[in-house]
């Protein structure tokens, strides 16, 4: 039954019937319909939760391909397909009408979704991250107009991409902005769903992102973006919706058909199988369900120009019914042959909730996130023992991961931080974490992000300790993005954001987590930013002159001694100081995470000398004013990184300092 409202949603207009079937398509003949107007679907069927059905034609239901919506969700016991206050999700069934509470569909004018270009394709290896919220980004920024921050409009203006074509990153990469819902349990708390990790339509853009018109302010910022050379990948939610599990309301997917849309028990069907964590998974195991999202990814790369897609809880789209993943499920197959995905990145987030971990076995054209290479940097770093072999095997693109199974380094993408836990700045503030203003007594959040706050837990240290943090995350930052394979850098890191100990901000859509641009504006911030530049702009040299292949980049291991490193050196659980020579360039990167400083033996190439291009530990020294002969011992700072490269055109002389 299909329902017609004016076009604010607040006034029933008429009901259609639908009374035809094609298969599992009902259809009908609706002459009222006009552009602009808001809808939504009532269906009949019958409420059996023990066969998984929870149909309720008292609820009015969004449709899942609604292109544009109206109205802002609010929460009422009339949404829930059971009396929600017998606490029972059994029965009995609700009657009460939940349309004035409804977010609906909008009728869109097809004219306002014509195809957008697609923005430059950035070969994999020259591709540089930068993982933001499309809200947080502007909402203080001072050079933004008050009415467009944290919208759409604010990132689509010159401040902000001006901003991000100077830093040097290639690939934006925004949080969810598919329309989302606020969770029940966070608006009684006065919190909301910051993140955004809460679908509610896969089709539709978030409206509070939006000052006066969501479709058109995020087709202009995608565009914009375009303009200034810059792709856009979306993080993408297609494990679970903000229907959540048993108990749940029905919005749309459940009252539509739960048995379908969502994976349940076989056991027992009022249960779902939860491999999402979040209550209930998506079912991507029915080919309706798969169309819907492949749907959807094309209505992006369409409408909106979009070049990638970064999956959250991507195991869930490979999972059968009997819990094992395939990299050839039939998501992936038919992904990999849909001709309207050509040519765009894919990039999995490659664990679920259900202890599934798939870091490595995705589809060849995939790329992953790769935790292992992020705990390998922080643990390295921090001094932990017997750290140094997984701290190499990250920084040459994890080839037990991804070069075994034939997959190219870059399909490894490397990070210190991302949105989920600490910046990387608090990775040196914090040794614990402090998320009380979460509402769940400090228990959410994670408990193991090898983080070191170096003596003293929290933001106001003395001086000496404070010089130890910024040399430490710039150590952990020059890791990752001198790594081999696809570097991603999280939004405020270029100049030490902080959310003040919270490893878990996702209901902190306030000041915890919006970027303070006062912090980028301070002395010590525009020394961070300018040091972030100058290893990006490092990064793009060093990779630009190994750049003949895609698989495996050929680094040496040199040990203190001016030696390669032997077998012995890896399994000494106390070497925390070596360095890496690439193959092509000269390019040669110094690693001491010792708490003592180290003599070091420069390779002995012949002819030339070392030029310094970069070190942690004097990160003002501009590049090339420090040089020494081949074969020539130096002195390493303590928890230090340093980038030399080999110049055979060049003799120590007066241009010149030794060390």
């Amino acid at each position: 039954e299909l329902v017609l409202f004016n076009a604010t949603g607040s006034q029933e207009i008429a009901r259609c019937d639908l009374p035809a079937r094609d298969g599992d398509i009902w259809h009908g003949l609706a002459p009222q319909l006009k552009v602009g107007f808001a809808y939504g679907y009532r269906v009949h069927g019958p409420f059996e939760p023990d066969q998984g059905h929870l149909f309720n034609p008292h609820k009015l239901l969004l449709d899942p391909y609604a292109k544009g919506l109206v109205g802002q969700h609010i929460w009422d016991n009339s949404h829930y397909p059971y009396v929600v206050e017998r606490q029972n999700p059994d029965g009995p069934l609700d009657t009460r009408d939940n349309a004035p509470f409804s977010t609906k569909g909008l009728i869109v004018d097809p004219a306002r979704l014509t195809s957008l270009a697609r923005g430059p394709i950035v070969p994999w290896r020259d591709t540089l991250i930068y993982e933001m919220h499309a809200k947080g980004f502007t909402m203080r920024h001072p050079q933004v107009a008050e009415p467009d921050r944290g919208k759409f409009a604010g990132l689509s203006r010159g401040p902000a991409l001006d901003y991000l074509r100077a830093l040097g990153v290639t690939t934006l990469e925004l949080l969810p902005i598919h329309a989302f819902v606020h969770d029940r349990f966070l608006v009684e708390q006065g919190l909301r769903n910051y993140w955004g990790y809460n679908t509610l339509n896969y089709f539709s853009p978030h409206g509070e992102y939006g000052a006066h018109d969501p479709i058109g302010e995020m087709r202009d910022f995608v565009n914009s973006a375009h303009e200034y050379g810059f792709e856009i990948i979306l993080d993408v939610v297609y494990n679970h919706t903000c229907e959540s599990g048993r108990g749940g309301p029905s919005l749309s997917f459940r009252g539509i058909d739960n048995a379908a849309y969502y994976r349940l028990n076989p056991q027992d069907k009022t249960q779902y199988a939860d491999i999402s964590g979040c209550g209930a998974t998506l079912n991507a195991n029915n080919p309706h369900v798969r169309k819907l999202i492949l749907d959807s990814l094309a209505h992006w790369t369409d409408a909106y120009g979009i070049d990638g897609f970064r999956f959250d809880i991507a195991p869930s789209l490979g999972i059968d019914d009997l819990g094992n993943f395939h990299k050839d499920a039939p998501f992936f197959q038919e992904c990999a042959a849909d001709a309207r995905l050509k040519n765009i990145k894919l990039i999995s987030e490659p664990w679920d909730a259900a202890g599934g971990y798939h870091v490595g076995d995705f589809p060849a054209h995939w790329a992953d996130w790769n935790d292992q290479a992020r705990n390998s940097y922080r643990q390295f770093w921090r001094g932990d023992r017997g750290k140094a072999r997984s701290f190499a095997e990250a920084l040459s693109g994890s080839a037990s991961l991804f070069a075994d199974q034939g997959k190219p380094a870059y399909a490894s993408v490397n990070f210190v931080a991302c949105h989920d836990g600490f910046p990387l700045y608090d990775l040196t503030r914090f040794a614990h974490k402090h998320n009380l203003a979460n509402g769940e007594g400090n228990r959410d959040g994670g408990d193991h992000d090898f983080s070191c706050n170096y003596g003293i837990e929290g933001l106001n240290v003395p001086v000496e300790i404070n010089t130890l943090r910024e040399r430490q995350a710039a150590n952990m930052l020059a890791s990752a993005l001198l790594s081999c394979g696809t570097p991603m850098l999280l939004s405020g890191d270029e100049f030490g954001r902080t959310q003040g100990g919270n490893n878990n901000a996702y209901a902190q859509d306030n000041v915890v987590s919006w970027l303070d641009w006062s912090v980028a504006a301070s002395p010590a911030g525009r020394a961070r930013l300018a040091l972030t530049k100058r290893i990006i702009a490092l990064r793009k040299q060093i990779f630009a002159e190994n750049a003949h292949t895609d698989t495996n980049f050929n680094i040496g291991w040199w040990n203190v001694w001016g030696g390669p490193m032997s077998e012995a050196d890896w399994n000494n659980p106390d070497t925390r100081c070596f360095g890496a020579l690439f193959e092509h360039g000269g390019w040669f990167i110094i690693f001491n995470a010792s708490e003592a400083d180290a003599r070091f033996v420069l390779p002995p190439l012949q002819q030339g000398v070392w030029q310094q291009h970069l070190n942690t530990a004097q990160p003002d020294r501009p590049a090339g004013d420090r040089v020494a002969t081949s074969g020539q011992t130096i002195d390493v700072m303590a928890r230090s990184l340093a980038v030399f490269k080999h110049d055979i055109s060049r003799t120590i002389g007066k241009s010149g300092h030794g060390f």
